[in-house]
């Protein structure tokens, strides 16, 4: 698989909103952050980037899959 810088950084900044957000829902203040804090909001980064990835690798696939169907057809 080629390596895509866009991809790269979709998947970070998906990763990083869903960190900042988390931390942002549950209202952490500086004075409460704790290195089990970090670590929670890093694997909720690494998880919400994954799920990212597999998003648009799903939807590379269907696309390509629904422009063979078109270009067949022609």
């Amino acid at each position: 698989m080629q390596h895509d810088h866009s991809l790269s950084l979709a998947t970070t900044a998906s990763g990083m909103v869903g960190g900042v957000g988390r931390a942002i829902a549950e209202q952490h203040s500086l004075s409460s952050i704790s290195l089990h804090g970090v670590i929670d909001v890093a694997f909720y980064a690494v998880v919400s980037a994954s799920v990212g990835y597999c998003v648009k690798v799903a939807w590379d696939t269907l696309f390509k899959r629904f422009r063979n169907r078109n270009s067949d057809g022609q």
